[in-house]
Order: structure tokens, then sequence, then C-alpha cells
């Protein structure tokens, strides 16, 4: 009796062992994503494609948030992480040193693009949009820190609409919804493409500087080959039919991988 109940006992424990290990291996075997430059809207077709994707590779799979403070409390080694330039540099001012970008996302071969806000009244002033609201596919806090750097030394302040896409921002303001619209200088020459008339009735008031498309990071040194696989992996997007058709739900079209050169190019710190 006393053996059966030990013999018990140890396959409990094994099962136990078996079940931890395997969690261990699913964290260590993730990419994890947090992007506030975008609203992507539909978390569930991006994952269900990745882990489609991935599955060829690995084991691995893609782990989406819409929290920062979830995402970040996943910052540890043995992990890959996606995530725009602007939190990525921030981390780093908070003591992520050991983040090391590997590629960075490019639209039409360019691994940066700018910010435009425009109306569809002509103001003389961001003053004048004092108070009103602005629609933009970006988070609320991420889009007011780039119209805080429009404004420079100005006191005006936004009310902030938040759009699934650039083109749900422009439309917002054509149709009266917002008085001004955040966008990609891209989603811009996109209009003026499709629909050079709605174009015409916008006005650009003010443009970013140079934004860096988001990064892959993880953490240095590199030492195991799952790591480097998924890496692998993520860079090969732009191969296959299902990568590129994801590549268009995060927004860009290809990868730069980060070289020293790039890191100095891009401003991303020196690692």
């Amino acid at each position: 009796m006393r053996l059966l109940y030990c013999k018990k006992y140890l396959v409990l424990i094994l099962i136990i062992l078996a079940l931890a290990s395997s969690s261990i291996n699913a964290i260590e075997n993730t990419l994890f994503f947090y992007n506030p430059e975008s609203n992507i809207n539909d978390f569930r077709t991006l994952k269900k494609l990745f882990d489609a994707y991935l599955s060829d590779y690995n084991s691995y799979q893609f782990q989406p948030f819409d929290d920062k403070n979830t995402f970040e409390s996943f910052l540890k080694p043995d992990n890959v992480f996606l995530l725009s330039s602007w939190h990525y540099l921030n981390l780093r001012e908070r003591g992520y040193t050991d983040l090391q970008p590997i590629l960075v996302g490019t639209i039409n071969g360019n691994a940066t693009y700018t910010k435009v806000l425009s109306t569809k009244k002509n103001i003389k002033s961001l003053d004048k949009l004092h108070k009103k609201r602005i629609a933009s596919a970006g988070d609320k806090n991420y889009t007011n820190d780039v119209l805080q750097d429009m404004a420079k030394y100005s006191k005006v302040q936004f009310k902030i609409l938040t759009v699934p896409k650039d083109i749900d921002a422009l439309m917002s303001v054509l149709f009266g919804m917002a008085q001004g619209a955040l966008t990609a200088r891209h989603s811009l020459d996109t209009l003026l493409t499709l629909n050079p008339k709605k174009y015409q009735l916008l006005h650009q008031h003010a443009e970013s500087i140079a934004i860096t498309l988001p990064v892959v990071v993880t953490y240095k040194p590199i030492v195991k080959p799952s790591i480097e696989k998924l890496l692998v992996a993520i860079e090969n997007l732009s191969a296959s039919t299902s990568g590129k058709e994801i590549l268009g739900m995060l927004g860009w079209d290809g990868w730069l991988k980060i070289n020293p050169i790039e890191m100095q190019r891009l401003k991303l710190g020196i690692n």
C-alpha cells in the first residue's frame, strides 16, 4: 500500500514538473509585442496568423499586449520583443541597457517616417486647435507627446480621438468628427494617390522629426540557439505570403538588420 502511494506521489511530481517545464518553454519561446504608435484592434487574427507562421519554425508563439505595464512585466532574458523605437529608447533611459536591437521595420526600404498634422480648416497657428479633437491611430500618451513636440513652447492642449488606422483619422477630419489628424506622411501620400480630391481638402500644418519604425530587441548576449532561430523566423516574414500579411497588419513591409552604423544613424543608443 505504501509502495502504491509512493508511486502515485512520484507520478504526480513528474506531471507537475512537466507542466512547469512546458510553461517555462512557452514563455522563453515567445515574441512579445506592444506598440503605442498603432491601434491594432484585431489582436486575435494577428496572433492566429503569427502563431501559424511561427509553427513552421518551432513551438514559438506570438503574444500581443495593449497595456504597457503588462508588456514590461515580461521584459526578462530569453525572450524576444517587438516594440516602438520610442518605447525602446524610453526603456534604455530607465536602465534597460542590456536590450539589444536586432531588426527595425521598413516601409519601401526606409526605416524612418514622419508624422504630419492635417486639418480641413486652414489655420495660422496650432493654438487654434487648443482643446480641439485630434484623430490618431496611436495611443493617447504617444500622440500627445508628438503633438506637444510640434507645438514646441505653446501651452496648447489637445483632445485625442483614437481610431484604428491613419485613413480613419483622415476621414474623421474630412467628415467633421475631429478638427485635426495626426498621421504618417506615407498615409497622406496614399490618400493623394487613391483620392486626390479629398487630399486637396486637407491642409498640413506641422511635421515631426524622423521617427524610427518599431524594433525587434532581445537581451545581450544571445546564447540560446532557440532565440537565434526565432529571430531568423521574424526576419524571414517578408519572404512568404503569410508573413507579408502579418507585416501588413503591423504597418510595415520589411526589415533592416541593425548593425553599429545603423544604430548610430537611427539614434538607437550604443550597444
